[in-house]
């Protein structure tokens, strides 16, 4: 802000002293206009005498000149030389104007460089330090530039029309959508500040109060469910821009060490401390806004929140890579194309000839032979476009890949878990992963009926922009996920649909949601989807979802959420299918009530 006044300063200092040199120039000449014509009064009327005289005969003029025609000559020649004076004087002072006028221009082109520079910084410094807070609200940088009144005239006309046209610092600051230098001032010594002191580091996280209540009825199917416990979730994210190429980013979660579909950690344990250990450690490698690599731990390259693919605390170890083509103009509205691509590592057998006691032959592996490692591979697309001004979609197609996926389920297992997780880890688990729900060979096998798992997705969101109620901005969409598991022919589609109204962003703001997933028992793997939407058991289920989120304050929501679950498909012994919950048991009921503090 102090550039900008010294330069509104620097405006009027230059627009006043041309306002001088314009001054002197015009009254100057008409000086000499008066000079001249005293000097011609003077001269006629010394014509007269001298004619008098001759008329006398006082006085000789023969051989001489005649007195008027010499004093006309002088007349002439001074008048000429005013002239060409004035002449000189008006040019010199237009290419002075000329030359005053591009320099403003110079510094009226310089000044909208720095405000632009400027909106550009407080908006970095609003999304670094409140991008929450709805009391702090900047202009939007303006690319074409602000366009002032007169701003393309040059000259005193130039310089006095912006002076006059541009707004001052005082009525910049009584505008509601733009900082006052004070505010400017104080995010920056802030950002300043908080930059040293961190060394660049980024902290941020949540913290999670949950109520969480199950129940189902008991039948000769399925054992009754009766659980209410309270639970709490703390999530600590430390970010680092290290270059304009590269970033990191640290995660670290609360939850039990034996559950990669939660990370909740419930209220029990007596006194015993707590874990709290590593969700995600990754470095970003981007080059240009174009394309992003990335390795470590992290979320799942398709990882979107819906609650179909994986559950929201689900992480993996591995790598992935997601190139962006934008389109500038398409005849349908596509304005970017974004190819992705995962290469994740579940585990890391390590044996070379695998002997006849291992766990690794109740998952179907030959003694004698080579374990290798499961892995799961996602490549796939994301089509971005607008339908209208008010309306836009998105398309996404994808395929998973898994490979060796009876090591996932063998890790669900007793006998399992300590070779494929605690050897991992290096520290000896109380018992194995949770969520089994997939389809099995044998009751509460370590062999999956599905002979593969190759899952076809194709997803379709609808979006409505700028949708109001009264003052509040409530989003709208519908999504639409559909899968199948090429690997198998039997029970192997899933389904997910979707409608969503509003978005929880200050005091006030609401969201409801309605889903309904159908997930059949050998479509997804369960240990990854959504455990809630399934829960105990991620798959095998039709489950109808409602919520309701409440904004207390900028920073804390109130959650709601209900869970309406029945399973799909029973035992077959005939075919050797085997679920850990069958068609027959009752509809399990479950709430989520919750209180979200965002940091």
């Amino acid at each position: 802000m102090f550039a900008i006044r010294f330069y509104v300063m620097l405006l009027i200092s230059a627009g006043l002293t041309l306002v001088v040199h314009i001054s002197s120039a015009t009254a100057g000449p008409r000086r000499d206009d008066r000079r001249v014509q005293s000097s011609e009064t003077s001269e006629q009327a010394g014509t007269g005498k001298e004619s008098l005289r001759m008329d006398d005969g006082e006085i000789s003029t023969k051989g001489r000149p005649r007195p008027e025609v010499e004093m006309g000559t002088k007349r002439d020649a001074v008048r000429s030389r005013l002239n060409d004076a004035d002449s000189d004087d008006l040019d010199r002072l237009r290419e002075q104007i000329a030359i005053q006028g591009a320099r403003i221009e110079e510094l009226r082109q310089a000044l909208e460089e720095q405000r632009q520079f400027i909106l550009l910084n407080l908006q970095f410094l609003r999304e670094r330090l409140a991008p929450n807070d709805p009391s702090i609200r900047l202009p939007e940088a303006d690319p074409e530039g602000r366009s002032y009144p007169g701003q393309n005239r040059t000259g005193l006309d130039g310089v006095l029309a912006v002076s006059e046209s541009a707004p001052s610092i005082e009525h910049a600051a009584s505008v509601s959508s733009t900082p006052s230098p004070g505010q400017a001032e104080t995010l920056a010594k802030k950002v300043e500040e908080t930059s040293r002191n961190l060394g660049g580091f980024k902290f941020s996280g949540d913290f999670r109060l949950r109520a969480d209540i199950q129940l189902r009825s008991g039948n000769a199917i399925g054992p009754p469910l009766q659980s209410a416990r309270a639970r709490y979730r703390l999530r600590l994210n430390i970010e680092k821009e290290i270059d304009p190429r590269f970033s990191f980013r640290l995660q670290l979660a609360t939850g039990a060490l034996n559950s990669g579909t939660t990370m909740d950690q419930d209220f029990a344990g007596m006194v015993a401390r707590h874990p709290f250990s590593i969700s995600e450690a990754y470095v970003d490698f981007h080059p240009n806004p174009r394309l992003s690599l990335r390795a470590g731990r992290m979320e799942e390259v398709f990882a979107d929140g819906m609650r179909f693919l994986w559950d929201d605390d689900v992480r993996f170890n591995g790598f992935h890579q997601i190139l962006t083509i934008p389109f500038n103009s398409s005849r349908f509205g596509v304005h970017a194309l974004q190819f992705r691509a995962g290469e994740y590592i579940l585990s890391n057998p390590n044996i070379v000839i695998l002997p006849a006691s291992s766990p690794f032959v109740l998952a179907g592996y030959q003694p004698g032979q080579k374990v290798r490692a499961a892995k799961l591979f996602h490549p796939g697309f994301v089509i971005k476009g607008n339908v209208n001004e008010r309306w836009g979609h998105q398309f996404t197609s994808d395929i998973q890949i898994f490979l060796n996926p009876n090591q996932i389920q063998l890790a669900t297992l007793p006998s399992g878990f300590p070779v494929l997780v605690s050897n991992a880890l290096g520290i000896a688990l109380s018992g194995p992963i949770g969520a089994r729900g997939n389809g099995t060979t044998t009751a509460d096998g370590a062999i999956l009926s599905a002979r593969d798992f190759q899952i076809v997705r194709a997803a379709y969101r609808l979006e409505r922009n700028g949708l109001m109620w009264g003052s509040r901005e409530m989003p709208l969409w519908f999504d639409l996920q559909v899968a199948r598991n090429t690997g198998t022919s039997k029970l192997r589609d899933a389904l997910l649909a979707s409608v969503n109204l509003g978005a929880v962003r200050k005091y006030g703001d609401t969201r409801f949601l309605y889903q309904f997933a159908l997930k059949d028992a050998n479509s997804l793997i369960s240990q990854f989807t959504d455990d809630d939407i399934g829960t105990g058991i991620g798959v095998n289920v039709a489950t109808h979802a409602l919520r309701f989120d409440l904004g207390l304050t900028r920073f804390l929501q109130w959650q709601n959420l209900f869970f309406i679950q029945n399973e799909r498909r029973g035992n077959n012994p005939a075919e050797q299918f085997f679920v850990p919950l069958q068609r027959e048991a009752k509809t399990t009921y479950r709430y989520l009530g919750q209180l979200l503090f965002s940091f």
